[in-house]
């Protein structure tokens, strides 16, 4: 067992000697937890609680999950804002997590679901879930395993029945105005007589049918 109980500690130590499978540093001023600590691999309880850590860094939540060793983890009465998802993929025993200054939006929601569904053989896995608040906003003071996606409006936004009837409409315009335009391309000689025969507007290169001008017709053809 490592214990630094009471002491001003600024730093986790980078080594211990011999086998240590508790660890504890409470009350200290470590600020961050971050680094290379090879003898994580090897402690069975990690009690960090009370050291006004703001940061967690990713790779030491890797390390924790791959570890496999680490049962017990008490990060309690911190500063932590938010912690990696990751580390809900390590079966702990029992977690302690209260007291920290988690920042609740819509990427916390894994945290809410984590908190309130994770349990053991023996019961709840965090032991202080009900404790664990929301720090600051709206949800300020609201345990963190209540919240929903419904409640934090992270849902995606749903458009008014005038909306929906609008874009209904554009789409349909836009239809129209597509196949008008390939039945103009389809049947564009017939266009261009019509055009001529009714408005008299000529193209540069239909003079040709300047010489039907004064002709009267039972019916419309084609004209190629």
């Amino acid at each position: 067992m490592y214990a630094a109980n009471n002491m001003v500690c600024t730093q986790v130590p980078s080594t211990i000697s011999g086998m240590a499978n508790w660890l504890t540093i409470t009350q200290g001023n470590l600020g961050h937890f971050c680094g290379n600590y090879p003898y994580l691999h090897q402690v069975w309880s990690l009690n960090l609680s009370n050291n006004g850590i703001s940061e967690i860094c990713e790779d030491i939540v890797e390390g924790i999950v791959e570890g496999n060793t680490i049962r017990w983890l008490d990060l309690s009465k911190n500063k932590i804002a938010a912690i990696s998802q990751q580390i809900r993929n390590r079966n702990f025993e029992k977690v302690w997590l209260s007291g920290n200054e988690f920042v609740c939006n819509c990427d916390m929601l894994w945290m809410a679901e984590w908190l309130a569904n994770t349990t053991s053989s023996s019961g709840h896995v965090i032991q202080d879930y009900r404790e664990v608040l929301c720090h600051s906003g709206k949800y300020d003071g609201i345990p963190i395993y209540t919240l929903t996606a419904e409640k934090m409006d992270c849902l995606p936004t749903r458009l008014p029945v005038w909306g929906i009837g609008l874009i209904a409409g554009a789409g349909v315009l836009v239809i129209s105005i597509v196949i008008t335009v390939v039945l103009i391309a389809r049947r564009w000689n017939d266009v261009k007589f019509l055009l001529y025969y009714h408005f008299n507007i000529l193209n540069k290169n239909d003079d040709d049918l300047a010489d039907v001008r004064d002709l009267q017709f039972d019916a419309l053809l084609s004209y190629t």
